[in-house]
């Protein structure tokens, strides 16, 4: 009799099991899915651009500029939590996917309900930790397959972070009151279940870090975000440790996929150790100049490398914009942690060249020669961003295929002070008649207009010049001081994703007046006017043509470039793609 119910038992096991593997494959396949007809939107849209290119606007299908457009426009709009429409359809249809395989395909009628949750909360919990892995590796696919690189993925990586720690507290909630309730609570003092339960643990240590430590200090979340990731892969192997159940296949595959990502990373890293050393230089306003001996293969200006200096930090890499290629430099905002350290040490030893390294490069960056009109805007420290796509510009001017007819160029700054870290690039952009350069400097008050015997070079706009300023950069409200300035060399430079130190901080030369104050690029001491100036822009580009917008800078920016962008995409107007970066990573 006994032996009979224990055979009819392990029955409904193995019914268990089998469900649970269909099920976890079907959101697997399901997740899969997904990402795949977002591919192939992106795909479409490519097909799009170039069949526009060869054979011109009118010989398209209606169905492949109106469909697309109208996704596009309302993908684009700002949701809350998340960076866009967009993201918040692909969030939706995640949890949907995750409710729907909770309950579904289950035997009610053998075990109880809660065993039968628990049991699929266990299993949907490990498949969510695969796609977890996958949004954070460094090396994806993904950035070929679509604009996203790792950066731009890691909202999805921590959504499913969250949604694996919420099968985690269900499977462990489930079986902790079974067994509790029908007396069977040393269960969960077996070395197997304990296992599981730090494995847990650490999946809520995560989480909490992630939304608490991270942004107060980042470094300090990034080593307890590896142990606890490491711990938690572990236990959770020892928790299922039998490949048979098929669970422990998913353990192995997400560590496998870690594992090669991070070799990789260090084969990269141990490769540009060789002969290679960074030169420090301080600069005003907090920043520091690096330039490196060794430039990595593909590194071009606007995508970021990890850069390792171990004489300032021995087990840390930090992700910077590449400002130039030739040689490779990065500028530096300096705050608190490497950056500030950094800085110090420049500042202490100016010009000294320390060994180092870099891991990447990374970022998935638009053709910008492909567009006849670029609109390239920046807040602070994302100025290093637009300037590498401007060199791609400049770089790429002489070549046939180059259509880009006009860029209009535009830094948002909180203090002029800041303006002298890119003064030498500004010659550069002003000596190719496609560009508009606009500066913007929202905290400083404009210097005394000089006098002429003094600074012959310089000019100054008179009233009537001043009352008629173009509407897309001052708005219908022109009167305000202007001064003309110019630029210099093609120096380049990288400001890390961070805002300039404050303003009770020590910095060296942070009083002086700006070199650009010499040079003749217009600076207006006032807030822009995105919007006006992006709708503007788009007004006088015709239907046949296209245009890109590209920013990077905070958050508020880019939400008010995604707004008014998703406002001006029409199935009758022109192309316009839009590239936004933010600060963070």
């Amino acid at each position: 009799m006994a032996g009979g119910m224990y055979e009819a038992l392990l029955h409904l096991f193995a019914i268990r099991q089998k469900k649970n593997e269909q099920t976890t494959l079907a959101f697997i396949v399901a997740l899969i899915g997904l990402g795949l007809v977002f591919s192939s939107f992106h795909l479409i849209r490519q097909f799009s651009h170039w069949f526009r290119r060869r054979h011109g606007r009118s010989m398209m299908p209606y169905y492949l500029v109106a469909i697309p457009r109208t996704i596009r426009k309302w993908s684009l709009r700002r949701v809350v939590g998340v960076p866009s429409l967009g993201h918040a359809s692909v969030v939706t249809i995640y949890f949907v996917v995750n409710v729907v395989c909770l309950f579904v395909n289950m035997d009610r009628k053998g075990l109880g309900t809660t065993t039968n949750i628990a049991s699929r909360s266990g299993w949907l919990a490990t498949a969510n930790l695969l796609f977890v892995i996958f949004f954070a590796l460094k090396n994806t696919p993904l950035a070929f397959l679509t604009t996203w690189s790792y950066e731009r993925l890691n909202c999805l990586h921590r959504v499913c972070g969250y949604g694996a720690l919420v099968h985690t507290i269900i499977h462990a909630a489930c079986y902790s009151y079974y067994f509790t309730n029908t007396g069977q609570a040393s269960i969960l003092l077996r070395t197997s279940d304990i296992m599981g339960i730090v494995a847990g643990g650490s999946w809520v240590l995560l989480v909490l870090a992630a939304i608490f430590i991270r942004p107060w200090w980042y470094e300090l979340f990034y080593y307890l975000h590896v142990i606890l990731w490491v711990v938690s892969l572990i236990t959770l192997g020892l928790h299922r440790p039998d490949l048979s159940s098929k669970v422990a296949i998913g353990t192995v595959v997400a560590g496998a996929m870690w594992g090669m990502d991070r070799l990789i990373r260090l084969v990269r890293m141990v490769f540009y150790t060789v002969n290679n050393s960074a030169t420090l230089t301080p600069l005003s306003n907090g920043g520091t100049r690096v330039t490196l001996a060794k430039p990595p293969v593909g590194g071009i200006p606007g995508k970021h490398t990890f850069l390792w200096i171990p004489q300032i930090r021995l087990f840390q890499t930090h992700p910077f914009t590449i400002a130039s290629a030739e040689p490779l430099e990065f500028v530096i905002a300096s705050r608190d942690g490497f950056t500030g350290a950094l800085h110090k040490y420049a500042v202490a030893n100016p010009g000294v060249r320390l060994r180092a390294s870099i891991e990447g490069p990374y970022g998935t960056l638009p053709d910008a020669s492909a567009f006849e009109t670029v609109v390239l805007i920046a807040g602070g420290s994302g100025a290093s961003f637009i300037f590498g796509l401007a060199q791609a510009l400049l770089r790429t001017k002489a070549t046939s295929h180059v259509v880009t007819q006009k860029v209009v160029f535009v830094w948002i700054v909180k203090h002029n002070s800041q303006l002298e870290w890119f003064s030498d690039h500004f010659i550069t952009l002003r000596s190719d008649p496609r560009f508009s350069v606009q500066v913007y400097v929202t905290r400083s008050s404009p210097p005394p207009p000089p006098l002429p015997s003094l600074h012959s070079g310089t000019t100054l706009q008179n009233e009537d010049e001043e009352k008629k300023g173009p509407r897309g950069f001052a708005g219908d409200d022109y009167e305000r001081r202007q001064h003309l300035h110019a630029a210099s060399s093609d120096s380049s430079i990288d400001l890390e994703k961070s805002s300039p130190p404050s303003d009770g901080e020590s910095t060296l030369g942070a009083d002086a007046d700006p070199s650009i104050d010499e040079k003749n690029v217009l600076i207006e001491y006032q807030r822009p006017d995105i919007p006006g100036l992006i709708r503007e822009v788009v007004g006088e580009v015709a239907a046949q043509e296209s245009i890109l917008i590209a920013g990077c800078g905070p958050g508020k920016l880019m939400d008010v470039m995604r707004e008014t962008t998703a406002d001006c995409i029409r199935w009758d107007g022109p192309s316009i793609e839009l590239h936004c970066e933010k600060y963070g990573w």
